[in-house]
């Protein structure tokens, strides 16, 4: 399907991007990577008037850590952070969630900005930011703001983007050292799917104790949860059968899960539940 007419605005700085948005308002859309504007405007669910993009602004793409923590600029494609040297010695959850996104062209297109703003559910970063304790950087009009990722997703497909804002960078943590991770990604179908259960866990242990837990999950609810309630059932907890099982009770519980045709809130919960138990046997080993 041809795409409609449009504006498009290469901005220079973010002062150019915000100046553009400002004068197109509602009708502008951000684009990057254009691996998810571009598709909705094909299948006319979008329609702007203009389209700015973030491509010429330097500095955007940069990914570079600072001893304590990696900041990725929101241009970084999921290609770049995947095989980035620093995020794989340092994140390396991170770097196997983006790796996992969609196919290699995408990985190749797609941004992290981008996908974070998207706000979908089924999608790979976001679980294993949400573990990870990262912050979203974010540009307005008038100031920044910066918004802890778990306060980010606020809905089916909504962020905390405001009207006229501009997501510039994300500040990742560094992963403790010697702490076990995993992502799991569960696709019923082909491995290039979106996620039915995307779940990312971080744990610290020592002689089979659990002294932290941090799991989110991607997928199953209505945007990306940080499963609070299981992480905090299995921290100081020892990790046996038991535990184990418990905590996959407990997560089970503590999501909202999506109905859909891919697949019922039933099923969805029972999947997290068996998920949840496997990934955490195998870490404990």
């Amino acid at each position: 399907m041809n795409l409609k007419p449009f504006e498009y605005v290469e901005a220079t700085s973010l002062d150019d991007a915000l100046k553009a948005l400002d004068a197109y308002g509602d009708e502008a859309r951000i684009v990057a990577g254009g691996t998810v504007v571009v598709p909705l405007m094909k299948m006319r669910m979008v329609q702007p008037e203009a389209l700015v993009s973030l491509t010429r602004v330097e500095g955007l793409a940069d990914v570079r850590g600072d001893g304590e923590r990696i900041t990725i600029g929101a241009l970084a494609t999921h290609r770049a952070v995947s095989t980035s040297p620093l995020v794989r010695d340092r994140l390396p959850l991170l770097a196997e969630a983006c790796g996992r996104v969609a196919s290699p062209v995408i990985r190749s297109m797609g941004t992290i900005g981008g996908n974070l703003c998207y706000g979908e559910s089924a999608s790979d970063p976001p679980s294993a930011m949400l573990v990870l304790g990262a912050r979203v950087h974010v540009r307005g009009p008038e100031e920044e703001r910066v918004v802890p990722v778990e306060d980010f997703f606020v809905g089916y497909y909504e962020t905390a983007i405001g009207e006229g804002e501009i997501l510039t960078h994300v500040e990742v943590p560094l992963q403790p050292e010697g702490a076990r991770w995993r992502y799991l990604k569960w696709t019923p179908r082909a491995r290039e799917d979106k996620p039915l259960v995307g779940l990312a866990v971080l744990l610290d242990v020592e002689d089979g104790t659990c002294r932290e837990a941090r799991m989110a999950v991607g997928g199953v609810a209505d945007r990306p949860v940080l499963l609070a309630g299981a992480s905090a059932a299995l921290s100081g907890a020892t990790l046996d059968d038991a535990a184990i099982a418990d905590a996959a009770e407990v997560a089970a519980d503590e999501v909202d899960p999506v109905d859909d045709l891919q697949a019922s809130a039933g099923y969805r919960r029972d999947m997290l539940r068996v998920w949840v138990r496997r990934v955490l046997d195998q870490l404990r080993a």
